[in-house]
């Protein structure tokens, strides 16, 4: 027989209440565990480099750009952890396909012609060297959206939340991109240029601080299951923590 382990409902006051058991490492601990990984053999600032990749899936409109050599998995916690997320392979879509058809836009009853920002919670780009758009005003529009959260379909004016993940592979050393050309070089020539993109992005995370997989990165500790780890994301995404940083800034 089967047995279904998917979760009905998650109670996520219980869970936060809980948390206060747990240090701030303890806890650290138990996300990286979740998501498939053994913090002791990382050093502390590579276990806030994992938990950065996860930072989109509990915050809304978050635009987190992760460029770096190949083999470090960047894609890994947004392919296998959520649900909620979804991964463009090759970059590879189309402004319809993102924003909403123009003809389904106007239809507000019409969840469909939102496009994947109004249907998932992460949408990430994967291979961002390959990202095409044959609408010239795509990259206008995404920047509307990775600015404000909304953008304007037709006659509408669009409401979204998903975060945004671009990454992308730096194939050289930090050093010699950096006397030849700028961190954002992999980025097509329609972005590339243009500073205005660059500056809607939250986080550049440093792809090349983080180590390639290896056997030793992968846990053999207890974590969440995967169900209960992805809709705490979710629920989180309910919550506002911006006001934090007062008190430190």
């Amino acid at each position: 027989s089967l047995t279904p382990i998917q979760m009905p409902n998650l109670d996520l006051d219980e869970m936060i209440a809980n948390r206060s058991a747990f240090t701030t490492e303890q806890w650290e601990a138990l996300l990286l565990r979740s998501a498939g990984y053994e913090p002791t053999v990382l050093s502390e600032r590579q276990r806030l480099h994992f938990l950065e990749r996860m930072v989109p899936l509990i915050e809304r409109n978050y635009n987190l750009c992760e460029l770096g050599p190949r083999g470090t998995g960047k894609s890994h916690v947004y392919k296998e952890v959520s649900p909620y997320a979804i991964l463009l392979s090759g970059g590879q879509t189309t402004t319809a396909n993102l924003f909403g058809h123009m003809s389904t836009a106007s239809s507000r009853r019409n969840r469909m012609g939102v496009g994947l920002v109004g249907l998932w919670d992460c949408i990430t780009f994967d291979e961002v060297a390959g990202m095409r758009f044959k609408d010239a005003n795509a990259v206008q529009i995404m920047k509307d959206y990775m600015a404000s959260g909304s953008y304007a379909r037709g006659r509408d004016q669009i409401n979204a939340d998903a975060s945004i993940v671009l990454e992308g592979n730096i194939n050289d050393t930090v050093e010699n991109v950096l006397k030849v050309t700028h961190l954002f070089d992999p980025f097509p020539e329609e972005f590339n240029n243009d500073s205005a993109y660059f500056d809607r992005i939250h986080c550049y995370l440093p792809g090349w601080e983080i180590p390639k997989m290896r056997s030793d990165l992968l846990t053999e500790h207890y974590g969440l299951i995967t169900d209960c780890l992805s809709e705490f994301c979710k629920e989180m995404r309910k919550r506002d923590f911006t006001h934090v940083f007062n008190a430190h800034f």
